[in-house]
């Protein structure tokens, strides 16, 4: 493709990190890994890279179902991906939260940033991990964030909704 696009996101630091599980494959991950990869993408090369371990799962069962999973060392697995995008011709990558997707009439006409930026587009691909309604539970005490104490994208939460999404959040133990 001969065109420049925008990859906005809140931290620099936070591109492919892996919070709570540095682990990639398994039985239905490892599937998703092997389409992405026969796509062009980078995420089984970044844990061919920086893996420190490697097993395979179900090897009491039958051939169909064995599935190898790698655990990552989180900080490598972030510098190989953020290279990567580093690299990556016609990428324009800037640290700036998306707080609103625009619509007229149905359509997506862009998105703006906490800072007012408005960025048009008649389409917007949205990544956004576990930072939409993020919230840390510890004990009785809880709190809106996203992992690593990065902040929840509670304005672009909002704004999905606004627009006729539903949220949903599954809870995780780590």
């Amino acid at each position: 493709m001969d065109v420049r696009l925008p990859f906005l996101l809140c931290s620099l630091d936070a591109i492919a990190n892996m919070p709570c599980n540095p682990c990639i494959g398994g039985s239905a991950k490892g599937q998703l890994v092997r389409e992405l990869d026969s796509l062009g993408g980078e995420m089984g090369r970044a844990a061919d890279a920086t893996f420190i371990q490697s097993r395979m799962l179900n090897k009491g069962k039958g051939p169909a179902v064995h599935s190898l999973r790698v655990q990552s060392d989180r900080v490598k697995y972030h510098t190989f991906m953020k290279s990567v995008l580093e690299h990556t011709e016609n990428l324009d990558i800037k640290q700036a939260e998306v707080t609103e997707v625009c619509a007229e009439n149905g359509k997506i006409t862009g998105i703006t940033t906490r800072l007012g930026a408005f960025y048009p587009a008649g389409c917007v691909i949205i990544t956004t991990g576990t930072y939409l309604g993020g919230k840390i539970h510890i004990g009785e005490l809880n709190y809106q964030s996203g992992p690593d104490n990065v902040s929840a994208a509670l304005q672009l939460t909002e704004s999905l909704r606004n627009l006729g999404l539903s949220m949903r959040r599954f809870k995780t133990g780590t």
